[in-house]
């Protein structure tokens, strides 16, 4: 297998906004022992900034991999944990997709841009559209959990790649909720995204949607006509209103 030179590159640009092994109470190993994917010769310097790379990268900790031992040391060579198990595939997924599907781009610019990561993780260890997110937490827990578990989130990540939390994500949230014939859940999902986007025509377009699902006519005129009244290229609260035999 080749070395990982472009991940261990983009591993070490990341290690800097990693804490240490020491800081972690940690313990680097004195040697490579069980390495699947990284060549058994790299040096150990060299792999402990492509963890620490690995670990800033998806917010995580070396025990997140790594089975803690006796004494508060880091049993690295063994693999009991699936995410360790995991990990390794991922680290091979990036590799092929930076050596065989990025190098065979036609007239690839320059400076050319590699996977690493953080392309897909930037800072959560499972990453997930903030749509899925909320329409799950929907189906399994409820609205209420759901709101509860967006509005968390967004306390803890709002400024941060992490998460999308402009308007379409709840949006999106709202018309998968549509589909699946759940037109008070998604109201719910769009009286919360109006909180945060009081002014748009989008959110008012799709409570438009809800009510008009819900068989809510006199509402769902409403909310078109509020759409378009913030946006009146709406296109369409336009063709819906049109629909409804509603002229202005």
């Amino acid at each position: 297998m080749r070395p990982l030179l472009p991940l261990a590159a983009a591993a070490l640009v990341m290690s800097c906004t990693a804490a240490p092994l020491e800081a972690q109470g940690r313990q680097g190993p004195d040697s490579l022992v069980n390495t699947l994917v990284i060549p058994h010769n790299t040096p150990v310097p060299q792999v402990l900034a492509m963890m620490r790379g690995f670990a800033g990268a998806l917010g995580v900790r070396c025990e997140y991999c790594h089975v803690e031992g006796e004494g508060g040391r880091t049993n690295f060579p063994l693999d009991d944990k699936r995410t360790k198990r995991t990990a390794r595939l991922m680290m091979r997924m990036v590799q092929q997709v930076n050596d065989s599907t990025l190098s065979r781009i036609p007239e690839r610019p320059q400076p050319s841009v590699a996977v690493n990561c953080a392309t897909c993780h930037r800072g959560v260890a499972r990453p997930m559209p903030l749509a899925d997110i909320v329409t799950d937490a929907v189906t399994s827990t409820g609205l209420d959990s759901a709101v509860r578990a967006y509005r968390a989130l967004r306390e803890r990540y709002y400024g941060r790649a992490s998460y999308d939390f402009g308007e379409n994500s709840l949006n999106a949230a709202a018309q998968a909720l549509l589909a699946a014939r759940r037109a008070d859940d998604a109201l719910g999902v769009l009286r919360l995204n109006a909180e945060f986007f009081p002014t748009s025509a989008g959110v008012s377009g799709q409570m438009g949607e809800a009510y008009l699902a819900k068989a809510d006519t006199a509402n769902a005129i409403a909310m078109y006509r509020q759409a378009l009244q913030r946006d009146p290229n709406d296109r369409l609260a336009r063709q819906r209103l049109r629909a409804l035999g509603v002229t202005n």
